[in-house]
């Protein structure tokens, strides 16, 4: 009997220890990507140029750093921002081979002021020459009818012309080659088009992001001082305040006392006629040496109360308050400066909206009642006839 209870409780241990087995499974990374809803709603609202990298929420000190000629192959090029505000240009041009026999990209270096003649040259120099005139280099993106592509003047500014193409996420470089090089012996050579991604809201703002999270961490560490420095200053100031009345109290009642119990009128009323008279000039004086050129009230004189308790606290803490006002300044300006490349990335899909909108009120209007100058002629006779 003992053994078929040791045998059955073995038995059982084993069981349960193959059912835990079989139902604990490893879950993969991508299953648990696939069951966030930020993913869900990236795939049902984002582009088909977009990627689900740029859409995660990031603070410019954990965004993933791609690979810079990650996608560039030929007839593929990229742009990408700088950590300086400029813009580097990557193009694969048909000529340049490395030892491996591959397309060697070259690297532009451009400013948003420039214009795109600028651009051009520097890519006719990078160039092989082959004859005595270069090929022609044209810059052309699609329109906001998706349908037709637009060249644009050499006389446009880089900036406004990304600006632009941010709304189809690429724009194309034309590279046509002269008249003069193509000739009956020589074959016919076809124009070399560079397709060229625009960098996204995340890239162009990773370095500026990256700047900010910079100074707000400086900030940080300096918010708690400061607040304690003026925290403490506010106190000191009321308690001053406070501590000032408390004084007019006691000396009214001392007044008082000596007046009414003590010494009587004639002896003490000279001595208030001199005090009272000292506290009215010691006030002028302090009026128009402290806080002249200055609106005469409570919260005035307790403002400049708090002001230099405050500077003199941040001065025995150790606390550099020109710097905090010039990380604040920097702060807002960069603040501004990411606003105003997210305006560039929000107009396409405000354009976008409105075209819904536009699109679903006349769905609406065609969803009501036929209006009857559209009526056939037969349906109007029948209605009429109906009606008799």
């Amino acid at each position: 009997m003992l053994w078929l209870r040791i045998s059955r409780s073995f038995s059982s241990i084993s069981s349960h220890k193959f059912l835990s087995r079989s139902i604990i499974r490893p879950v993969s990374t991508s299953s648990l990507e696939n069951s966030k809803v930020e993913h869900s709603q990236f795939l049902a609202s984002a582009s088909s140029h977009s990627k689900w990298n740029d859409s995660t929420p990031g603070n410019g000190t954990t965004d993933a750093e791609d690979d810079e000629l990650s996608g560039v192959k030929e007839g593929v090029g990229k742009l990408l921002p700088t950590s300086s505000n400029l813009f580097k240009l990557i193009l694969p041009l048909v000529g340049r081979k490395d030892s491996n026999n591959s397309i060697l990209p070259i690297v532009l270096l451009l400013h948003p002021s420039q214009p795109l003649s600028h651009v051009g040259r520097l890519i006719l120099a990078s160039l092989p020459r082959r004859g005595d005139s270069g090929p022609t280099i044209s810059f052309r993106s699609i329109g906001a009818s998706h349908f037709r592509q637009l060249e644009w003047s050499d006389s446009t500014d880089l900036g406004d012309f990304i600006r632009d193409a941010a709304r189809v996420t690429e724009f194309n470089i034309h590279i046509m080659p002269s008249d003069t090089d193509s000739s009956e012996d020589k074959p016919e050579r076809k124009d070399q088009v560079i397709s060229v991604r625009v960098p996204t809201f995340t890239d162009r703002t990773r370095f500026l992001r990256r700047r900010l999270d910079a100074i707000n961490g400086q900030l940080h560490s300096m918010e708690g001082l400061k607040r304690e420095c003026d925290r403490e200053a506010r106190r000191g100031a009321r308690r001053m305040a406070v501590g000032g009345f408390g004084l007019l109290v006691v000396y009214w009642a001392a007044v008082a006392r000596l007046t009414f119990w003590d010494y009587g009128w004639d002896v003490m009323e000279p001595i208030t006629y001199l005090s009272g008279l000292s506290t009215v000039i010691c006030g002028y004086l302090w009026h128009v040496q402290i806080i002249s050129r200055r609106e005469v009230s409570y919260s005035s004189v307790l403002d400049q109360s708090v002001s230099a308790r405050r500077e003199a606290l941040y001065k025995q803490r150790g606390l550099d308050i020109d710097k905090w006002g010039d990380l604040v300044s920097e702060r807002k300006h960069l603040m501004k400066e990411i606003g105003q490349i997210k305006e560039d990335y929000e107009q396409p899909q405000r354009e976008k909206e409105r075209q819904n909108a536009v699109d679903d009120d006349d769905e609406v209007e065609v969803e009501k009642g036929k209006s009857p100058i559209h009526e056939p002629e037969e349906e109007r006779l029948s209605d009429k006839d109906e009606r008799r």
